[in-house]
C-alpha cells in the first residue's frame, strides 16, 4: 500500500456516493407517462377505454443496462475501498490508525487532526511522515 492509493480513499467514497445517487435517481425517472384512448367492439357496441402506462420498453432495457453498468462499479469501488480500509486496521499502532482514519476516511486537515488530538500540527505532519517512510512501500 503506498501512499498515492491511501490518498485514493477519500475520491473513491465521494464516487461511490455519486453513483448511488445517481442509482436512487435513476429508478423514480421513468420516460414519461402515457395514456390513450381505443374503443372495446367486444360487447358489439363501441365503449371507449383508456389505456395508461410508462414509456416503452426501450426506456425500460436502456435504464437496467444503466443500472446494472452502476452497480458493478459501485461494487469494484467498494472492493477498493475494503482494501484500503483493511490495510488501516492492520496498522498496529493505535494512535497512528485514529491519525490515518481522520486524514482519510473523515477528510481532517493535518491542522483539525492536531487539534482534535491535542497534538502540534507539526507532528501529525511528522507521525504521517515517519509512517510514509517506515511502513508504506
Amino acid at each position: 500500500m503506498n501512499k498515492q492509493q491511501l490518498s485514493k480513499l477519500r475520491k473513491l467514497n465521494k464516487e461511490a456516493k455519486d453513483i448511488k445517487n445517481r442509482i436512487d435517481n435513476l429508478s423514480y425517472r421513468p420516460k414519461e407517462w402515457v395514456a390513450d384512448t381505443a374503443k372495446d367492439y367486444g360487447t358489439g357496441y363501441p365503449k371507449t377505454i383508456i389505456v395508461e402506462g410508462y414509456g416503452d420498453a426501450e426506456y425500460a432495457r436502456a435504464k437496467d443496462k444503466l443500472y446494472n453498468r452502476y452497480v458493478r462499479k459501485l461494487l469494484d469501488i467498494q472492493r477498493e475501498i475494503d482494501n484500503i480500509e483493511q490495510f488501516l486496521n492492520s496498522v498496529d499502532d493505535p494512535e497512528m490508525r485514529t491519525i490515518l482514519r481522520l486524514y482519510y476516511i473523515n477528510g481532517l486537515t493535518q491542522e483539525q487532526i492536531a487539534d482534535e488530538l491535542g497534538y502540534n500540527e507539526r507532528t501529525i505532519r511528522r507521525k504521517l511522515y515517519d509512517f510514509y517512510n517506515k511502513v508504506v512501500l
